[in-house]
């Protein structure tokens, strides 16, 4: 099955700034060219030394970049939910987070956050979470 390609506005840009090193006109690094020189006077020889070149420096930053992405993605996900509160949850009756509506989640995250600043032990907070999930009807005793 062929891939589907769909262009957006920002894949756009990106194919346009991001040409491929053996585009036809070989106008991808004019930008990078000394003043003065021009790609006619290159030879066959330089104009592949030119493209070696370029693919490790792009090889190198595009491993900088996936580096880089991953980095500030987990410090995002780490703001939104700080913990894996899934450990909170009762092993009998086995109890699945994501099973559990929004507003429970929400709350055990508020519980989770509030013991967090009175001090209250772990197995405090899992004794807690448990009568919560026994009064909100989610498990019985």
């Amino acid at each position: 099955m062929a891939k589907e390609e769909y262009e957006t506005p920002l894949i756009d840009v990106y194919n346009r700034t991001h040409m491929d090193a053996l585009h036809e006109d070989g106008g991808w690094y004019h930008r990078f060219l000394p003043d003065g020189v021009f790609l006619e006077d290159l030879g066959q020889i330089i104009e592949e030394e030119l493209i070696k070149a370029y693919n490790e420096a792009e090889r190198e930053s595009d491993e900088f970049f996936e580096a880089r992405v991953k980095e500030l993605f987990a410090d995002i996900f780490a703001q939104a939910n700080p913990r894996d509160l899934r450990g909170l949850l009762p092993k009998k009756p086995p109890v699945a987070w994501a099973e559990l509506p929004v507003e429970i989640q929400r709350e055990i995250q508020v519980m989770h956050d509030g013991a967090e600043s009175e001090g209250v032990t772990e197995r405090t907070l899992k004794k807690r979470v448990r009568q919560y999930l026994i009064d909100q009807f989610i498990i019985e005793e």
